[in-house]
This record gives C-alpha cells, sequence and structure tokens, in this order.
C-alpha cells in the first residue's frame, strides 16, 4: 500500500512565522520592564543635558550681547558656584562635590530671564522643592580664559554632564 503525504503532520511556514513574531514581541517586551530604572535614569540624564546646555548657551548669548559683561559677579578663577534662582544668591553653604572647585556658594541668574536669554531657569529631575528650596542642583565654573563650565551635580550612573562655552 502506497503511503499518502497529504495528511503529514506540522507546521506550515506562515504558522513559524507568526509564532517567531510572537515570541519577538515578548522579549521586546520584557527588554523594557526588565530594568525600568534605567530607562528613568537615563531619561532623566537627557533632561540634565537640555537643561546645562540651555543655561550654557543662555549665559554666551548674554554676555556676547553686552560687550562681555556677566549677567552676575563671578569670579574667573575656577571657583565654583551653585546656580540659584528667586533672588536667593548668598555666600557659603555647599557646591555640590562634581565640580572639585573652591565654593563660590549660590549663583543667582534670574538676570537671564528677566532679559529674555531664557524662558525659565532650570532645575533637575530629582530637585526637591520642598521647603523654599532654590537650588537647582546645577553648578557654574569660569576661568580666566572666560570659559565656563555648567553641570549638574546628581547625575544617573555617575554620569558626567557638564558644557563648556
Amino acid at each position: 500500500m502506497p503511503v499518502n503525504n497529504s495528511h503529514q503532520k506540522g507546521f506550515t511556514l506562515i504558522e513559524l512565522i507568526i509564532v517567531v513574531a510572537i515570541i519577538a514581541l515578548l522579549a521586546a517586551a520584557t527588554f523594557v520592564a526588565v530594568d525600568p530604572a534605567k530607562r528613568i535614569g537615563d531619561t532623566q540624564n537627557a533632561q540634565r543635558w537640555s537643561d546645562v546646555t540651555a543655561l550654557a548657551d543662555a549665559w554666551a548669548a548674554y554676555v556676547a550681547d553686552n560687550n562681555g559683561i556677566d549677567p552676575a559677579t563671578v569670579a574667573a578663577d575656577g571657583t565654583g558656584y551653585q546656580i540659584d534662582t528667586l533672588g536667593h544668591s548668598s555666600s557659603g553653604g555647599t557646591i555640590c562635590t562634581a565640580t572639585n572647585t573652591a565654593d563660590g556658594g549660590m549663583l543667582d541668574i534670574d538676570q537671564l530671564v528677566s532679559s529674555g536669554y531664557i524662558g525659565t531657569i532650570p532645575y533637575d529631575p530629582n530637585t526637591n522643592l520642598v521647603n523654599g528650596s532654590t537650588s537647582t542642583n546645577y553648578y557654574f565654573t569660569k576661568y580666566a580664559s572666560g570659559i565656563i563650565y555648567i553641570g549638574a551635580c546628581d547625575t544617573y550612573n555617575s554620569a558626567t554632564i557638564q558644557v563648556a562655552r
């Protein structure tokens, strides 16, 4: 008796492709769900990059438009300042350790907002604004060469977030 091959059991090519596609979707969903903290941290670091770049650009534009005059009084000797807002500039206090510079205290740069160089002074995504805190959790340093550095005090995964102008 001849063998009838039309009744063989097995999967068709379409069925196999559908199964592989479903497995790929499940793997992608698992990959996203496995480490949401990393995704949040990376998103916050992206926001910090955007913030420090906007601050540095606003500072540089102000200085260029005002014949080299800074929007706030700063020492051009590598002294680090914690960027502050709302008119609460003061000496003393602690500068974030990211700068590895001397402590110049708090630096009020609201002049950049009132002059139209930036819409608002940004705050670090993790800044807790409770108890009237006005620190942005960003820092500023200027050197005798005229180069300024603006960076983030806190970052995810010890990333260095700093721009120079």
